[in-house]
C-alpha cells in the first residue's frame, strides 16, 4: 500500500490501557488465592497440587506461545486483516518470561509427576529403560531451559520490532529483520513446543508415545489462542479502545480462524486415535483404554462433543461469526474445553477412578490467570493498544472486505 493511499484516512490513537487500582487489586488477589491453594495442597496431597500446577502452567504457556506463532505469521505474510488487533496479540507474549519461573518450579515436582524419574522403576521396566537416553532429569532440565530462553528471546524481538514502529522506525528495515527472525522462530517453535508437550504431558505415561501428540497439542493451543484473542478484543472494543478500529469484519476473521482450528483439532485428535487403534500396540492403546474406562468415558465423550461439535456448529453460519455476543460466548466455551482437554491428558494417569476437582485445581488456575492478567495488562498500560504506525492499518480499518 502506498503512503499516499494510507494517508487517505486518519487513525485516531486510542493510547494506552487505563488500568484501575481495582483491576490490579483483583489480579493480585487471584495470585494470592492461587499461591494459597497450591501450598495448602502441597502439604496435604502433593499429587493433586502438582497436577493442578502442571495443568495451569501448560494452559497459559500454550496460549502465550501460540501468540508468538501468530506474530511470526503476521511478519512473514504481512497480513492486512489483523493490523488493528496485532498489538492485542503481542500483549499475550508478556506472560512468556514468567514461564521461566513456572518451569523451574515445575522441576521440583518432577519426582511426583513423572514415573521415569524413579531409578528403581527405570531399571525394572524394559520399555522405560530403552528411553533413558531421552527421559533423564539432566537432559529434561537442559532442553526445558533452552526452550524457554528461546521463547523469551524471539517474543521480545518480534514484539520489539512492532513497538519500534511506534517510536518512528521505518517500516521496511523492521519488516525485513522481523521476517527473518520469524522464519527462524518457526523452526525453534516446531522443535521446542513439540518436545515440551512430550516432556510435560506425554511422558506422564512413559510407556506411551505418539508422533501426532505435538501436533494435537498445538492445534488445541492455537484454537485457544484465537478464543482468547476474540475475548480480549471484544472487551477492549466495548471499553472504547478499539471501538472505531475493530468492526464485525475483524471479529469475523478471528472467528474464522477459531473455527478452522476447531476442525484441525478434531482432525489431529481423530488421526492420533485412528492410527493407535489400527496399529493396536499395547504401549499405545493403554493411553486410550485408560481414558475410556467406566470412570473417564463420559469425560472423553464430553470433550470431543464440547471441543469440536459445539463450536463447530455455533461458528458454522457466516452471521454467527460476525455476532459479537455469540463469538464471545463461544470463545469462553473453547477456553473451558482447553482446560478439560489438558485435564484429560494429565489426571487419568494419577486418578484412575475419575476426575477430581479440589480447591487446588481451580485455585491454582486462578492464580496463574492473575499472573497473566497482571503481566498482560501492564504491557497494554506501557504501550499503545493499537500499532497506529502499521502501514496496513488504514487498509484494514477502512477497506476491509471479506
Amino acid at each position: 500500500m502506498s503512503n499516499a493511499h494510507a494517508a487517505d484516512h486518519s487513525i485516531e490513537n486510542p493510547g494506552n490501557l487505563k488500568a484501575s487500582a481495582l483491576m490490579n487489586g483483583v489480579f493480585g488477589a487471584m495470585v494470592a488465592v492461587g499461591a494459597v491453594a497450591f501450598l495448602m495442597a502441597l502439604s496435604n496431597d502433593p499429587t493433586t497440587a502438582w497436577t493442578a500446577f502442571l495443568r495451569a502452567h501448560f494452559y497459559f504457556l500454550s496460549i502465550s506461545l501460540a501468540a508468538v506463532f501468530f506474530l511470526a505469521i503476521h511478519w512473514i505474510t504481512t497480513a492486512m486483516w489483523d493490523a488493528p488487533v496485532i498489538r492485542v496479540a503481542e500483549g499475550f507474549t508478556a506472560y512468556i518470561p514468567f514461564t521461566l519461573f513456572s518451569s523451574v518450579i515445575l522441576m521440583f515436582g518432577a519426582h511426583t509427576l513423572f514415573k521415569w524419574t524413579d531409578p528403581a522403576l527405570m531399571h525394572s521396566d524394559p520399555v522405560i529403560m530403552g528411553k533413558t537416553g531421552y527421559l533423564n532429569m539432566s537432559f529434561w532440565v537442559i532442553r526445558t531451559l533452552i526452550g524457554v530462553v528461546a521463547w523469551i528471546y524471539f517474543s521480545r524481538k518480534l514484539v520489539g520490532g512492532s513497538l519500534s514502529l511506534d517510536a518512528g522506525a521505518p517500516f521496511r528495515p523492521v519488516y525485513e529483520k522481523s521476517r527473518k527472525l520469524a522464519v527462524i522462530f518457526f523452526i525453534f517453535y516446531a522443535i521446542t513446543f513439540s518436545y515440551s508437550a512430550f516432556d510435560q504431558l506425554m511422558s506422564l505415561d512413559p510407556h506411551f508415545f505418539s508422533t501426532m501428540f505435538g501436533v494435537y497439542t498445538f492445534a488445541g493451543s492455537y484454537q485457544a489462542f484465537f478464543a482468547t484473542l476474540a475475548i480480549v478484543t471484544i472487551l477492549m472494543r466495548r471499553a472504547g479502545y478499539l471501538k472505531n478500529l475493530v468492526n464485525e469484519n475483524h471479529i469475523h476473521d478471528i472467528s474464522k480462524m477459531m473455527f478452522a482450528f476447531t476442525v484441525f483439532w478434531a482432525y489431529t485428535g481423530f488421526s492420533q486415535y485412528m492410527l493407535i487403534w489400527y496399529a493396536n500396540l499395547p504401549e499405545e492403546t493403554g493411553y486410550f483404554m485408560l481414558r475410556f474406562n467406566e470412570h473417564w468415558e463420559n469425560w472423553s465423550i464430553c470433550l470431543f462433543v464440547g471441543r469440536f461439535f459445539v463450536p463447530f456448529f455455533l461458528l458454522l453460519p457466516r452471521g454467527n461469526k460476525r455476532c459479537e455476543e455469540l463469538v464471545f460466548l463461544t470463545a469462553c466455551w473453547v477456553l473451558i474445553m482447553h482446560y478439560m482437554d489438558l485435564n484429560w491428558m494429565i489426571q487419568p494417569v494419577f486418578f484412575n477412578d475419575g476426575p477430581r476437582f479440589a480447591f487446588a485445581d481451580i485455585g491454582t488456575w486462578i492464580g496463574f490467570l492473575g499472573v497473566a492478567g497482571l503481566l498482560v495488562s501492564r504491557f497494554y498500560q506501557k504501550n499503545n493498544v493499537v500499532s497506529t504506525k502499521n502501514p496496513y492499518l488504514p487498509e484494514s480499518v477502512f477497506h476491509h472486505h471479506i
